[in-house]
C-alpha cells in the first residue's frame, strides 16, 4: 500500500503543501518585495508550519529561485518540452518563442520585473537570483539544444545565438510593459511577431548551422 498521504484531489500532501508555499511566496514577493518577505510570512500565508517551508527550501534565496522556476515551468520553458520536439529546429524555436512572449505578457511576470528593478539599488543580490533562475536558465537550455542537435555549432556560438534569440523576442512590448505603457499584443499578434522573428533569426543561424539542416526543418513546416 502506498504510504504517501494524498489530498482529496489526489495530489500527495507534501506536494500540495509545497505548491501552497510557492503560491504564497509568489504573492508576498510581488507585494512586499524580496527584502520585505520572510519565511515566517510565507508559512503564515501558506497555512503551513515554518518547519514545512524549510523542509522544502533551505533559505529565502532558494525559495525565491523556486518561485521564478515555477513560473517558467508554467509556460513550458523547460528541457522536457524542448526534447519532445527533437531535431526540428523551427518547431523548437516556435514553441519557445510563443511561450516566452506569452510569459512576458503575464501581469505577474511584469510585476516581478518591476519589483526586481525597484530593489536592485539596495539589494543587487535579488537581481542575480532572478536572472539565474529565469533568463539564464532559458538561454542555457536553448544553447544546450543547439549544441546537441547542431554538431557544427560551438558552445560559445550556441550561447550567443540563444542570447540573441530571447532578446529579439522582447521587442518593444517588453520595455513598454515595464514602464506601464500600452503595447500588449493579442494572441494572434504574438504569433505573427514570433514568426517574423524566427524568419529573421534563420538568416543569422546560417552562419553557424549548415543551410541543408535548416532547410530540412524550415521547409517541412
Amino acid at each position: 500500500m502506498n504510504s504517501v498521504k494524498r489530498s482529496a484531489q489526489g495530489r500527495p500532501k507534501s506536494t500540495e503543501k509545497q505548491h501552497q508555499v510557492l503560491v504564497a511566496a509568489s504573492c508576498l514577493f510581488l507585494t512586499n518585495g524580496f527584502s520585505g518577505t520572510s519565511m515566517d510570512n510565507v508559512a503564515k500565508k501558506a497555512g503551513v508550519s515554518k518547519q514545512t517551508v524549510y523542509s522544502h527550501y533551505k533559505n529565502k534565496d532558494a525559495l525565491y529561485s523556486a518561485v521564478i522556476e515555477f513560473k517558467v515551468r508554467e509556460y513550458q520553458l523547460d528541457e522536457e518540452h524542448v526534447r519532445e520536439l527533437g531535431a526540428d529546429i523551427k518547431a523548437v524555436l516556435t514553441m519557445l518563442g510563443r511561450q516566452f512572449v506569452q510569459l512576458l505578457h503575464d501581469e505577474e511576470v511584469i510585476s516581478m520585473y518591476r519589483v526586481v528593478i525597484g530593489e536592485v539599488s539596495t539589494n543587487p543580490h535579488v537581481a542575480e537570483l532572478f536572472f539565474n533562475a529565469g533568463p539564464k536558465q532559458a538561454m542555457q537550455m536553448l544553447a544546450r539544444y543547439l549544441v546537441e542537435y547542431c554538431p557544427s555549432m560551438e558552445q560559445e556560438d550556441a550561447r550567443y545565438c540563444s542570447m540573441v534569440f530571447f532578446n529579439l523576442l522582447k521587442g518593444e512590448h517588453h520595455m513598454k510593459s515595464l514602464m506601464g505603457l500600452p503595447g500588449a499584443m493579442s494572441k494572434s499578434e504574438q504569433m505573427l511577431f514570433v514568426d517574423k522573428i524566427i524568419n529573421s533569426y534563420r538568416i543569422m543561424l546560417v552562419q553557424f548551422i549548415p543551410d541543408e539542416q535548416l532547410a530540412t526543418s524550415f521547409n517541412s513546416n
